[in-house]
This record gives C-alpha cells, sequence and structure tokens, in this order.
C-alpha cells in the first residue's frame, strides 16, 4: 500500500531506496486457469476409436475418466474462489488506502466529524476483510472434503483395478 501523504519532511528525501524491487508476479495478471480447467485433455475412456477392452477393463477405465474429471472440476472451483477473495481483499485495501489520503489530505491537527468518520470506515473495511476471509474458509472447506472424498474414491478404484486386472493364474 502507498500513501500519500503531504508532511513536508519528507519532500527532500529520496524513498525509492527504501522500497525493494517489485515482484513481476504483482505486475502480471495470472494466467485464468479456471476457464481452460474442464478443457483438458480428451480422456482415453472417451476415444471411441480405442479399443479398451471388455466389460471390467472398459468399465474401470470410464469410472477413472469419471474420477478424473471431477477432481479437475473441484480444482477449477478452488481456484475460481481464490481469485475471488482475492480480488475482494485487493479492493478493500484500494479503498482503505483512498480513506487513509483522504486522512492525510486532513492534516494532522484536525480531528472533526468528517476525520472520525473517516477513520470508522477504516476501521469497518478491516472488519470486512476479516468477514471474507472467513467466508473464504467456509465456502473453500466443503469443496475440500469433496475433493479429498474424490481422492480417495480414486485411490480405491485404482486398487480394485490392480487386484481385478494384474491377476496371475494360481498353479493347483
Amino acid at each position: 500500500m502507498i500513501f500519500y501523504t503531504p508532511n513536508n519532511g519528507y519532500k527532500n528525501r529520496d524513498l525509492s531506496v527504501l522500497y525493494p524491487p517489485l515482484n513481476p508476479r504483482y505486475l502480471y495478471q495470472d494466467k485464468n486457469l479456471a476457464n481452460t480447467a474442464y478443457h483438458s485433455e480428451i480422456s482415453f475412456a472417451d476415444d471411441k476409436d480405442q479399443f479398451s477392452g471388455y466389460g471390467i477393463e472398459r468399465l474401470l477405465d470410464n469410472r477413472r475418466a469419471l474420477n478424473d474429471s471431477k477432481i479437475q472440476m473441484l480444482l477449477s472451483e478452488i481456484y475460481q474462489r481464490q481469485t475471488i477473495k482475492k480480488d475482494n481483499l485487493y479492493r478493500i485495501n484500494l479503498d482503505q488506502c483512498s480513506f487513509r489520503n483522504l486522512v492525510f489530505d486532513m492534516g494532522d491537527n484536525v480531528w472533526d466529524k468528517r476525520r472520525t468518520e473517516f477513520e470508522r470506515k477504516i476501521i469497518d473495511l478491516e472488519q470486512e476483510k476479516r468477514r471474507e476471509m472467513t467466508s473464504f474458509f467456509g465456502d473453500i472447506l466443503f469443496l475440500r472434503k469433496e475433493l479429498r472424498e474424490s481422492l480417495i474414491e480414486k485411490l480405491e478404484d485404482e486398487q480394485k483395478a490392480g487386484l481385478l486386472t494384474d491377476q496371475k493364474e494360481e498353479l493347483p
């Protein structure tokens, strides 16, 4: 956050040496992975030209593809919610900066009704930040639970497939 301070004590100082160089992560937007998450590669279970076996093999392949797509959708939803949280917090920080700038413009000696109102709004924005973090946790909790269950289901299916397809004949 960068505040505009009209204080005369900082006019002649070069403050650029106090700040580290900017990380490129903050200069460029993230790739929008949420829009491309549903358009992943074509699953081998959906390929009609390729023969994947009879009965149980085909059933296991279809089940594997279903689990993979479910996991991909859950990850996409988690990513979208994280993006929303980051955007909301960024906007709240911008609002706080603008109110801080208004307070700095008023000067240090002024404590009137407007300044008190601005300070109250800054505190309200801090409360809004905490509410956003709490709602993010509530939203993501259900998605993470579903993701865990899907991953466990995937592991169980892989174990079942291993037992059913890698059977060796036993000698009497």
